[in-house]
Parts: C-alpha cells; sequence; structure tokens
C-alpha cells in the first residue's frame, strides 16, 4: 500500500490489485463511512424522552401479548 499527500486535503491511498475486487470494496467502504462518521452531527436525546417512548412501547407490547393469550388485564 502507498499513500500520497496531494495536498492540504487530500491523500490518494494506492493499494495492490492482487488484493482483489471484494477486498477493495471494502477498503474503500471502510474509508466512505469514516468520511461520513466525520460529517455526521452527533444528536443527544435527553434520557425523559427515552424513558417515554421506553415505556409506551412496554405498554403496547403488553397490550397485544394479554390480547394474544386472551388475558384479562386486573
Amino acid at each position: 500500500m502507498v499513500t500520497e499527500t496531494l495536498n492540504k486535503d487530500y491523500v490518494t491511498i494506492k493499494v495492490p490489485k492482487s488484493l482483489g475486487a471484494a477486498r477493495i470494496k471494502r477498503i474503500k467502504d471502510y474509508a466512505k463511512s469514516v468520511e461520513e462518521e466525520k460529517s455526521t452531527p452527533v444528536k443527544k436525546v435527553p434520557q425523559k424522552i427515552i424513558n417515554e417512548l421506553s415505556r409506551e412501547i412496554n405498554a403496547k407490547a403488553w397490550e397485544k401479548i394479554l390480547k394474544k393469550f386472551d388475558i384479562k388485564a386486573q
């Protein structure tokens, strides 16, 4: 593998063709995911909202279970 610095913003990476198309594609996919990760802003969801969604999902799941087994809620 050979790396060349083109300018302050770009680097060229050369890999031997003998790696095969599948491995080269994996390298490209990895580089693309790293690049996208850098540009994607990190979003924080407040714990309060997570808890509310969790309770709602659990309640709906229990409703389905009770209905499926024909159990009367007390």
